[in-house]
Parts: structure tokens; C-alpha cells; sequence
């Protein structure tokens, strides 16, 4: 009786997860969009930052891919869960997936840092040559933050892949002793 209701509880939980991925890759298409409309519209209003608008739209748009592609490959992870297939060995992949993404985001996010530190110029209508207006504070603290969370993560990836790795090898040792 009790390992029914975990069954149960289990086959809703991953509804819930499957329905919430559904609805985080709508989110991120929409975050894409407005990547795209958000930044023309401050390029409008501050044309200093000119020089970084398509850098950052293009890191914008990898950034939210990424988190996409990761969303994507937990489908699967979902799917050997429901079919009690974890430790096949089949789940390796998508985790090696996520943390492939993961290493991207990390680097796209290490890249935006840089960048916005680079003395960047814009020459204005009269000829004038300014800074830039592309390195805030607030956003290379923000980066700084998401940067170690991103490093945090990737870690823990390579600990539960570990993790499951010596699951899949001890299964198949107790499978040859049964």
C-alpha cells in the first residue's frame, strides 16, 4: 500500500515538473523577446551604450538558450525517473548536458563581466568621443553573484553525477551477483 501512494505521489510530482518545464521554456522564449525589444528601446533612450547593444542582445539570448537546452534535458531525466530506468545508465548524458549548459551560461555570464569593464566609446552626432555607459556597478555585483551561484552549481552537478555513476556501477555488480 505504501509504495503505491509513492508511486503515486511520485507520477504527480513529475507532472507538476513537466508542466512547470513546459512553462519555463514559454517564460525564456518570452525572456528572448524581450531581450531583443528592451535593449533597442535603452539604446534609444541612452545612445551611449550603443557599442554594447548586439554583444549584450547576443549574450542575452545564448544566456536564456542555455538555460533552455538544461530545462530540456531534465524532460528525459523526468521520463527514466517515471519508468524507474534512473540507473541504466541512460540519465549520464542528459546530466552531462546540464552541465554542459551550465559551463556556457558560466562563461557567456564571465564574458558579459568583462565586457562591461572594457573602456568602450561612443562618437556622438557632434563628433564628441564619450565613455560608454555600459559597466553599472549594481550589474557587475549582480554578475559576480549569479557567476559564483552558476560555479556553485556546476560542482554540485559533478558531485551528483559522481553520485550516480557509482549507483549505475554498483547495480550492475549486484546484478551479477544475483
Amino acid at each position: 500500500m505504501n509504495n503505491t501512494k509513492n508511486r503515486a505521489y511520485q507520477g504527480a510530482a513529475i507532472i507538476v515538473l513537466k508542466v512547470l518545464i513546459v512553462i519555463g521554456e514559454i517564460l525564456c522564449l518570452l525572456g528572448q523577446w524581450l531581450v531583443v525589444k528592451v535593449s533597442g528601446q535603452i539604446v534609444g533612450q541612452i545612445p551611449e551604450t550603443t557599442p554594447a547593444l548586439w554583444p549584450y542582445r547576443i549574450a542575452g539570448i545564448l544566456g536564456i538558450v542555455c538555460v533552455e537546452v538544461a530545462l530540456l534535458a531534465v524532460w528525459p531525466l523526468l521520463t527514466l525517473t517515471a519508468q524507474g530506468d534512473v540507473f541504466s545508465g541512460k540519465a549520464l548524458r542528459w546530466i552531462n548536458l546540464i552541465i554542459a549548459s551550465a559551463c556556457v551560461e558560466t562563461v557567456l555570464m564571465l564574458a558579459v563581466l568583462v565586457f562591461s569593464n572594457l573602456n568602450l566609446t561612443y562618437t556622438r552626432p557632434d563628433g564628441r568621443t564619450i565613455p560608454a555607459a555600459v559597466g553599472a556597478p549594481m550589474v557587475e555585483l549582480f554578475l559576480g553573484g549569479a557567476l559564483l551561484l552558476c560555479i556553485a552549481f556546476i560542482l554540485l552537478m559533478f558531485v551528483m553525477r559522481s553520485l550516480l555513476g557509482q549507483a549505475i556501477d554498483q547495480r550492475r555488480e549486484l546484478e551479477a551477483v544475483i
